[in-house]
């Protein structure tokens, strides 16, 4: 296999003292681009890390790589289950028509089967030697990122003494080029074996780096996890603690429409004093309204918009409340007045195929085609899920029946979304080579930085607190935000935070607890100096943020393209 990775140097040379290493990130998923990712959010993310100024003689300075799964994205064999791109686009539009479990009598019954088609034609070995798909799992993806530490250490020393002979003038003498060889100081020198890891990982990418801390504990220089997931629920296929704070999170979007009114929000009471019952209500109606009576929009390129394309709107919203908030409420408000004009807009780009040449390599179309249209491959999202967890054959259709139903139960909002992971691993039956199968425990070389929002849609703060059980010395930090990770909402606190554990190794305080400098909707009496400090970096991390949806399929607002 070849593992595709991209390096941003920082903005000093290796040699130079406050050259921290090489931060290794991760997106999410799984199946979410770490290219795609350090390539558009690299301002985003350095940012979080680096010294505020590039001249600070004490400050400290870093790479960021960023690299595919296997499996995943540029990185080849590539894990795809369809002949052609064309041809996967045409499955997810039926998947999209089809519309969310519960949308109509016939959905759950259509869905079903296509996820039959789907996984058991994926599980169908290939014959052409590149069937990568038993060798996808996390646990593979932890050793390649050793792999990639050792690595980027042999790279560090190399660079330190071509650097280091530039500023030399050049002697044959052999007595010389040892001495030069020597002079490499101790800290950039490669120790094979030893290397440590700088890592930051949010989502999905927690799961990965606490695979990594516990199957490598003593490989640990820094590790920061953000938004976790319940590893052991995970493991298991359940997915079901995942839910605990979504519908909190949607009391938040409701609570700022209320509290910042029209026109900020355009669900707000436009005559007077809005309550958060009556933005909770038009937000339903708006989406009930068309269960039965689907939004047709008139124009050149026609469209219909259905329940199924709202409850997905409001879905994807919530990972970026700041992007995604006021989008929700001017595209419900729109539909309230039969306007969806501004929602097709949104809708074109996954409502539409992308017919283009198809060159030589399956892989490198199916990779572009993911890269240009923001979507997470399904199949490597399926072939990681899966072969992480226990198998899940044993489940039958009504038992499944019954569990998506708690899942909507649990939250209106995204459960019967949220369900259709399991679905696709009832049916997916390769199993994998390897995969972690130990206890999330280890006493790490460094002690862990972990971080969660106290709303979020889909990895509950509650998990943060249950992981750090098993890492000793291990801290949670709290954000007070809606959002998915703690880059979803800016917050000065938290990122100062961050510096201080990469920099020093320094954690905060237990219980420590951070408010953010934005609010979604806009802040309260923000004068004309606040806005102006923040609109540079909001303008940064909206750009980041977008890059991190395009690499893991989440772009907001987007329809059934990000699942499955």
């Amino acid at each position: 296999m070849s593992l595709a990775v991209v390096r941003k140097p920082a903005i000093v040379p290796v040699t130079d003292p406050r050259y921290a290493g090489a931060l290794i990130v991760n997106p999410g998923g799984p199946g979410g681009s770490g290219v795609e990712f350090a390539v558009g959010a690299w301002k985003m993310i350095r940012h979080g890390v680096d010294s505020p100024s590039p001249d600070d003689p004490e400050g400290k300075y870093f790479d960021i790589l960023g690299f595919d799964p296997r499996g995943v994205g540029f990185s080849t064999p590539n894990v795809h289950c369809f002949e052609s791109p064309s041809l996967d686009q045409g499955w997810q539009l039926r998947v999209m028509e089809e519309g969310i479990l519960g949308s109509s009598d016939a959905a759950f019954g259509r869905l079903w089967s296509m996820a039959i088609a789907r996984a058991k034609s994926c599980s169908l070995p290939l014959g052409d030697g590149k069937d990568i798909k038993p060798y996808v799992t996390t646990a593979h993806t932890a050793r390649d990122m050793l792999e990639l530490v050792e690595r980027h250490g042999q790279w560090r020393e190399l660079e330190s003494r071509r650097l280091l002979a530039s500023r030399t003038p050049c002697f044959s003498s052999i007595s010389f080029r040892f001495a030069r060889q020597s002079s490499v100081p101790a800290e950039l020198r490669y120790e094979p074996g030893k290397e440590k890891i700088i890592y930051s990982g949010g989502s999905y990418g927690t799961y990965l780096g606490l695979t990594f801390a516990s199957m490598f504990p003593d490989r640990i220089h820094r590790l920061r996890v953000d938004e976790l997931v319940d590893a052991d629920d995970y493991r298991k296929v359940k997915w079901t603690d995942n839910l605990r704070d979504t519908e909190k999170e949607m009391h938040e979007f409701y609570r700022h429409c209320a509290r910042a009114g029209f026109p900020a929000c355009s669900l707000a009471n436009q005559s007077g004093y809005t309550t958060i019952d009556s933005v909770e209500a038009r937000v339903k109606n708006a989406t009930d309204s068309l269960i039965h009576n689907p939004l047709p929009v008139l124009g050149p390129n026609p469209e219909v918009i259905t329940y199924s394309d709202a409850k997905h709107l409001v879905f994807a919203g919530l990972y970026s409340p700041m992007i995604s908030f006021p989008r929700i409420a001017n595209l419900l408000a729109g539909v309230e007045q039969g306007d969806g004009t501004l929602f097709a807009e949104l809708l074109r780009p996954y409502h539409g195929l992308t017919c283009s040449a198809e060159p030589a390599s399956l892989d490198v179309t199916r990779s572009s085609y993911n890269m240009a249209a923001g979507i997470l491959a399904p199949d490597a999202t399926m072939a990681i899920a899966c072969a992480d967890g226990d198998d899940q054959s044993w489940m039958t259709k009504s038992q499944y029946a019954e569990y998506w139903h708690k899942l909507a139960k649990k939250s209106p909002t995204i459960g019967p979304m949220w369900s259709m992971f399991r679905m696709y691993c009832i049916h997916y039956s390769v199993r994998p080579a390897y995969r972690f199968t130990a206890p999330f425990k280890a006493k790490t070389s460094h002690p862990i930085l972990m971080i969660g929002n106290t709303a979020d849609p889909v990895t509950p703060l509650h998990n943060a607190f249950k992981m750090s059980k098993g890492y000793p010395g291990s801290v949670v930090l709290t954000q007070n935000s809606p959002g998915h990770t703690s880059n979803s909402v800016y917050s000065s606190c938290t990122v100062s935070h961050i510096r201080r554990y990469f920099h020093s190794g320094y954690l905060p305080e237990e219980g420590t607890v951070c408010e953010t400098d934005e609010l979604p909707f806009g802040n309260e009496n923000a004068t004309a100096e606040d806005i102006a400090t923040m609109s540079g970096i909001s303008e940064m991390y909206r750009e980041g943020q977008a890059a991190m949806f395009k690499s893991t399929g989440g772009l907001p607002g987007t329809s059934f393209a990000a699942l499955w």
